[in-house]
């Protein structure tokens, strides 16, 4: 279950990253963080901080939204 989130979180970064015409290599340079970071974060491989999320979000123009069940 974990997992599918990860992939649809990677997902959806990677989706917006290439609206804005972005690649990899300037949302790693944005957000500061590694290209293999980046790259197995889109790919829902990466076990991601939220201060690494929250950073990449920021790049992309997104916010986090919580709601319940």
């Amino acid at each position: 279950m974990i997992l599918n989130k990860r992939q649809e979180i990677g997902k959806k970064l990677k989706e917006r990253r290439q609206q804005l015409n972005l690649e990899q290599a300037d949302l790693q340079d944005y957000a500061n963080i590694s290209a293999a970071t980046l790259s197995n974060i889109e790919r829902g491989k990466a076990n991601f901080t939220i201060d690494k999320l929250l950073s990449i979000m920021e790049v992309l123009g997104l916010e986090l939204e919580l709601k319940i069940r």
